[in-house]
């Protein structure tokens, strides 16, 4: 006997429809919006590599500012010390001649040189003369670098005597600077 097939069409193409709606069906609730959720995530991923990558040049720009400010501020930090807006040189040579005197220093001349313009300040060159120990004249040094006006030494010659008893002849032109006088 012949194997019996189902001739009844309209049961195998229900069946075929309902299989291909059950296929659309998880296309279109199950797949389509996972891909759209990966694209979606793919594109918020490629926007944050962006927003990091700018992120990190403006840190390298911000830390390169932060550098040259903080250099600025070391320039600057001593500058009303080192050019003050006061040209009286009274107070800072009677100061030179205390703390010369302080070290014990002899033979002292202290005078004022003809000033030099450099832009808006200018350079007052002081020269001074002495005699004494090393060790005083050493002395002396060290105050002049704790006095209130900064001032940088542009010459010095140090001469020990013939007889060698420990004493020498100082030369030494110190410079320190002022705003320009108004004219």
């Amino acid at each position: 006997m012949p194997a019996k097939t189902n001739k009844n069409p309209s049961r195998l193409m229900i069946s075929l429809v309902g299989f291909v709606a059950l296929i659309g069906a998880f296309v279109a609730f199950g797949l389509l919006p996972h891909f759209r959720e990966v694209s979606r995530l793919e594109a918020r991923i490629k926007d944050c590599d962006q927003q990091l990558s700018t992120a990190a040049a403006q840190s390298r720009e911000l830390r390169e500012h932060i550098k040259r400010k903080d250099f600025m501020c070391l320039e600057v930090r001593n500058y009303d010390r080192l050019v003050p807006g006061n040209q009286d040189l009274g107070p800072f040579l009677a100061q030179l001649s205390q703390e010369l005197d302080n070290a014990g220093m002899k033979d002292i001349t202290v005078r004022a040189l003809a000033p030099t313009m450099l832009g808006k300040c200018q350079q007052l060159p002081i020269e001074i003369r002495g005699t004494g120990s090393f060790a005083q004249f050493h002395q002396f040094l060290v105050k002049l670098e704790n006095l209130p006006r900064m001032s940088s030494v542009s010459k010095m010659m140090i001469e020990s005597d013939a007889p060698m008893t420990g004493k020498v002849s100082v030369e030494l032109t110190l410079s320190i600077y002022n705003t320009k006088p108004s004219m």
